[in-house]
């Protein structure tokens, strides 16, 4: 034990030429291959890092695109419901407005043909009445009555014309 606390010459010369031997053995051999695959690594991470972060940029840049995409989708599809909407607004006071012409012809041409009807009962009323006085009147002529026979006559007058027309009540019954 005490000679390898102290390390003698020969011991030392020898450990030194195969420690070297075996550098310049690595060196012919190993290293480079080593130092090589150890570049080409490198490499290849340098490439795939700056391929992910273009990829990720390009990922971003998708995004926002799809955004601005979204973004418009949404206010076209509020424009054309509000255009949808003004629409069927529009169509709906056309409607009203037709629903409200159609309902003023009508009472148009009902008024006129209550007025019609009202003026041809007006006119047969008339002649009616002008007939009746007419009859009465020659029956007046024809007989020379005196104030009661003509009170009588007119008495009798009214209740035929009741009978005749029941909606009229002429005389105080």
């Amino acid at each position: 034990m005490e000679a390898l606390i102290r390390p003698e010459f020969g011991l030392m010369f020898w450990t030194i030429a195969c420690f070297a031997l075996l550098v310049v053995v690595l060196s012919k051999t190993a290293w480079k291959p080593l130092l090589h695959a150890v570049e080409e690594r490198e490499r290849a991470i340098k490439h795939d890092r700056q391929t992910a972060e273009s990829a990720r940029a390009g990922a971003e840049k998708l995004k926002a695109e799809l955004e601005a995409k979204m973004t418009e989708l949404k206010a076209e599809i509020h424009r054309r419901m509000d255009e949808a909407r003004q629409a069927a607004e529009k169509e709906k006071d056309l409607l009203i407005s037709e629903a409200r012409k159609s309902a003023a012809v009508i009472v148009e041409a009902a008024t006129r043909e209550i007025t019609a009807q009202k003026a041809e009962a007006s006119a047969e009323l008339k002649n009616k009445v002008a007939e009746l006085s007419i009859l009465a009147a020659e029956r007046i002529l024809l007989k020379q009555i005196d104030h009661r026979a003509n009170t009588d006559l007119a008495a009798k007058y009214l209740a035929e014309l009741e009978k005749e027309r029941p909606d009229l009540k002429l005389g105080a019954n």
